[in-house]
């Protein structure tokens, strides 16, 4: 059975022979032709049973092509099919007034263009020459108007193809709207990720703020440390150096006065007098030495304390602020307790800071009691105590009771080891 031939009318080489791969795969005779003109010399010899042809060509387009075949008497049963782009609606009207039987729009698809094939050569036989309409019938569009010659056959023909083509277009714009949508969708997510991802930098980054902000203020509170425990060191320098000074002076006026008590008699009116002045000098060297402990800097140093000797030496140091105040000391020391280990200069920090305590809640003067005894009597547990008590007007409705080391004067401090 012989194939059945098809002639291909296209300039571009390329394109020709991928449409005439595709023909020859499905069965059917595929020649090529350069143009409008070797197309139409070419009908004689291999006669087709369809002419597939570009319409944009040198020499002769694909219009009056298809104009040159159906007007000769030889040729006219031969079915026309152009390649057109379609970006003008004219191209329509001028496929009719050519007397094209179909067009395929470009770029086709390779089942559209077999389909339409069949269907051409499946209605071949349907076409009646002399179907022709002699006066042709006068079209107007947009102010022109043009003579359609085409018999009702390549009419319907072509209207099936704009509808074809309308709905392929339509089909290609639902895809893309589809793919729209799904990018869209995609996008949505993508955003909402982003988003989600943004916020959770910007909650990382504030929470890292006040991180930060929380160290800056930490480090400024430890440099404010720093420098308070700086100005204490160079107060306790300035104090220590100040002590130094005083020792000399009041050792020589010490040496003095006990020359001269030695040089008076007992009976002498002037010794009482030095006796007192004595004793003023010895109080005044017991302070300086005080101060010295005091001022110096030193690690922990934990021995066995008399807590009744710390609780004098302590009162000594502040003596002159009690008396300002109008504040009366009274002690209630045991006779009998057992020592303690403790930091000797720590001990007194907190003896000197419960004391001032206890003055500044007596702006008006009172009295400040302090307690030692010996844990083990009574109600009391074992154990060394120290009681501070004050009365007088407080600033307070009610009176205040401070103890020490520990908040609660009930807790135990521990006994030196025999040796």
């Amino acid at each position: 059975m012989d194939k059945i031939k098809i002639l291909i009318a296209e300039d571009s080489i390329t394109q020709a022979m991928q449409l005439q791969h595709i023909l020859e795969v499905n069965g059917y005779d595929a020649a090529i032709a350069a143009n409008g003109r070797e197309a139409l010399q070419s009908l004689g010899a291999s006669r087709p049973s369809i002419v597939i042809s570009d319409i944009a060509m040198p020499e002769m387009d694909g219009y009056e092509l298809c104009r040159q075949i159906k007007s000769s008497e030889s040729y006219r049963d031969i079915s026309v099919i152009l390649l057109t782009a379609l970006s003008q609606p004219q191209a329509v009207i001028w496929a009719l007034q050519s007397g094209a039987d179909k067009f395929i729009t470009k770029p086709y698809d390779e089942k559209h263009l077999l389909s339409t094939i069949e269907h051409l050569l499946l209605n071949k036989d349907l076409k009646s020459p002399q179907e022709i309409i002699q006066k042709g019938i006068s079209v107007s569009y947009e102010g022109e108007t043009y003579l359609i010659a085409s018999n009702r056959l390549q009419i319907l023909n072509l209207l099936l193809s704009t509808y074809e083509t309308a709905m392929a277009k339509n089909f290609d714009l639902m895809g893309a709207q589809d793919e729209l949508k799904r990018l869209n969708k995609e996008l949505e997510e993508r955003v909402q990720k982003r988003t989600e991802t943004l916020r959770i930098e910007v909650a990382e980054r504030k929470a890292g703020q006040a991180a930060l902000l929380a160290k800056n203020e930490e480090l400024n509170a430890v440099t404010q440390q720093l420098w308070q425990a700086a100005k204490l060191a160079t107060m306790g320098e300035l104090a220590s150096s100040i002590a130094h000074e005083l020792n000399n002076p009041l050792a020589t006026v010490s040496l003095r006065i006990e020359s001269l008590t030695a040089q008076t008699s007992p009976d002498d009116p002037r010794r009482r007098e030095l006796e007192i002045i004595g004793q003023e000098v010895e109080r005044m060297g017991n302070l300086v030495t005080n101060l010295l402990q005091f001022s110096r800097r030193s690690q922990k140093q934990i021995s066995t304390v008399d807590i009744r000797e710390e609780t004098e030496k302590t009162l000594e140091l502040i003596h002159y602020h009690f008396r300002k105040n109008n504040i009366q000391v009274i002690r209630e020391f045991a006779p009998e307790v057992p020592g303690i280990l403790a930091d000797r200069q720590q001990l007194r920090q907190l003896f000197l800071n419960l004391f001032t305590n206890a003055s500044d809640a007596m702006p008006k003067g009172g009295t400040l009691t302090i307690r030692i005894y010996a844990q083990g009597s009574g109600d009391r547990d074992h154990g060394s105590g120290n009681r501070v008590q004050e009365s007088g007007v407080a600033q307070t409705p009610e009176p205040r009771s401070l103890s020490g080391p520990e908040a609660d004067p009930r807790s135990p401090i521990p006994k030196a080891k025999p040796s």
